[in-house]
């Protein structure tokens, strides 16, 4: 059964995932792709420590192996999109705000599925955390649901996301980042229902991938 602990809001659980999302909004190409990582990095050791966890570095690994950060085997092709968007600046806007809503439900879901891993102690040896890798890396290649649109709305909001994104990577909370995560937190019960029927269907794929 889905652990009910993990629907529960808490930002520091959260705050890296929505970075990361927030990331493709800086205007400056590959210091996107910079900032994008820096975070989606650190999304499982917060996750582990808003429980009071550590994970094992050989189960990081695993988790950050393939966490869709893409890499130098896509460098060509986003230098070519890259120069293709700057031909318009409504192209450029359209396709930005879309990756960035892509993105930051994919952190959001990222967060919460390894938060549930943690939860169903799945993330306690490598052999354990590669079915769970390969059961999440399943969900999110097909989940579809609200925290998209959620994303769509908190990214068509965001202003200044370049001084707020470097003020956090300090350590710093910005204005910007403040209203995301109060208004996360506002909407986060109204999508309970659907992160336990998410944690329902990743406990049927990590037991079918357990006994293949």
């Amino acid at each position: 059964m889905p652990d009910p602990r993990t629907t529960d809001f808490d930002w520091s659980r959260y705050a890296d995932a929505t970075l990361a999302g927030l990331s493709v909004l800086i205007p400056i190409p590959f210091v996107d792709d910079a900032f994008e990582a820096f975070f989606r990095k650190r999304i499982p050791g917060a996750v582990a420590r808003s429980r009071g966890r550590t994970l094992p570095g050989e189960v990081r690994a695993v988790l950050e192996a393939d966490d869709g950060g893409g890499g130098c085997a896509t460098l060509p092709a986003r230098i070519v999109v890259g120069l293709f968007k700057r031909l318009s600046r409504k192209l450029l806007y359209f396709l930005t705000v879309k990756q960035a809503t892509d993105r930051l439900s994919y952190y959001w879901y990222r967060a919460f599925l390894v938060d549930h891993m943690l939860a169903s102690g799945h993330l306690e040896s490598t052999d354990s955390a590669r079915v769970a890798q390969q059961a999440m890396d399943e969900l999110l290649a097909t989940t579809a649901g609200p925290l998209p649109r959620l994303a769509q709305q908190m990214v068509a909001q965001m202003r200044n996301v370049w001084p707020a994104l470097r003020r956090a990577r300090q350590g710093e909370e910005s204005d910007e980042v403040r209203q995301t995560r109060n208004q996360l937190e506002r909407r986060w019960n109204e999508l309970s229902d659907h992160l336990d029927a998410m944690a329902a269907r990743y406990d049927e794929a990590y037991a079918r991938k357990q006994g293949v």
